[in-house]
């Protein structure tokens, strides 16, 4: 078993994956596993991995997966966890990258806390984020400022709960952390921008169109089901109503407008 699993959808990204597939071989940490999932795309990015990672021959392991077809990346990650063998998941988009600790310094966190999950702060081009306090679970839903590849996730805790990520165009990252929320039971945090995302004009999450208004609603209010199911909804209930109100009415009538 590897300490951590990292998880990379590879789609579109040829201008941006060598620096992402460098970051992960410059890991401070040696004992994890990068799988990289193919989701079809168009350009050259799996062709350019695969270069790399023949070029490679450092400490990490590489394994190499694909979806049936283009299923888009909610769909990527789930071929992921499902052969990871690692303690704890991460997940890095190709087109972004992380600092050398980000492994290390999550994982250390995670276990020295005993916690399901573990998130540090991100990069966003120039600004630097937080994701909001996760010491407490009613004020991170409430104000729910969260980004999903800052955490990793205790692996057990995701085929325990079955948690995976709707197969969905639109808030698939933000249905999937809010269920591992509320599945953990306890989240660490650092206090580092130990993420960097890249702006571009190309990023999936920066498109809106009319029909993502739809399959938005559809993933946050997948998130009540997931609560209601799974016995938290009653205890959750004004938080996570709230959540769907600003995440998904609120996200979906600005697709509706703006798209």
């Amino acid at each position: 078993m590897h300490s951590v699993s990292i998880i990379v959808p590879v789609f579109n990204s040829s201008e941006y994956i060598i620096a992402c597939l460098a970051s992960l071989c410059a890991q401070t940490m040696d004992d994890i596993e990068v799988i990289l999932v193919d989701d079809h795309g168009t350009d050259d990015s799996i062709g350019i991995a695969r270069c790399f990672v023949n070029a490679y021959c450092g400490p990490k392991q590489f394994i190499f997966a694909q979806t049936p077809g283009n299923s888009g990346p909610g769909a990527a990650r789930n071929v992921g966890i499902d052969i990871a063998k690692g303690e704890y998941i991460a997940f890095v988009d190709s087109d972004d990258y992380v600092e050398p600790t980000y492994c290390e310094e999550l994982y250390k966190a995670a276990t020295f806390a005993g916690a399901d999950l573990a998130c540090c702060d991100i990069q966003i081009g120039e600004e630097e984020k937080q994701n909001a306090d996760v010491s407490d679970k009613q004020y991170f839903l409430k104000h729910f400022v969260s980004y999903f590849t800052t955490f990793v996730y205790k692996k057990t805790m995701l085929d325990a709960k079955v948690l995976r990520f709707p197969e969905s165009s639109s808030a698939e990252d933000t249905c999937f952390l809010t269920c591992c929320v509320l599945s953990a039971n306890k989240i660490a945090q650092v206090h580092k921008p130990l993420y960097h995302y890249i702006l571009h004009g190309e990023s999936v999450s920066r498109r809106k169109n009319r029909r993502r208004a739809l399959v938005r609603l559809n993933s946050i209010k997948s998130i009540i089901h997931f609560a209601k199911r799974n016995g938290l909804y009653s205890q959750y209930r004004c938080a996570l109503n709230l959540l769907l109100l600003k995440k998904g009415y609120g996200m979906a009538v600005k697709d509706l407008i703006f798209g």
